[in-house]
């Protein structure tokens, strides 16, 4: 747990870790893309799709739990 924490540490603050990490997960996506295709277009697909309904969800407060009025009297 130490390092899942240090390495977070880290990413948060050195933008040159940051900027690695985002290019491994580019090449890894597609090594894994070259498998097969329907990998690289599904997984772009369901990304903006989350991306999506989060803004959506921001936006138009969906699934927002209404406030409890606890004033009764």
């Amino acid at each position: 747990m130490k390092l899942a924490v240090s390495l977070w540490h880290l990413f948060q603050k050195d933008r040159l870790f940051r900027w690695a990490t985002y290019a491994s997960i580019v090449v890894l996506w597609f090594a894994i893309a070259w498998a097969d295709v329907r990998l690289l277009l599904g997984l772009a697909f369901v990304a903006i799709a989350y991306f999506w309904l989060r803004r959506q969800r921001e936006k138009h407060g969906w699934l927002s739990e209404p406030e409890v009025d606890v004033d009764l009297l």
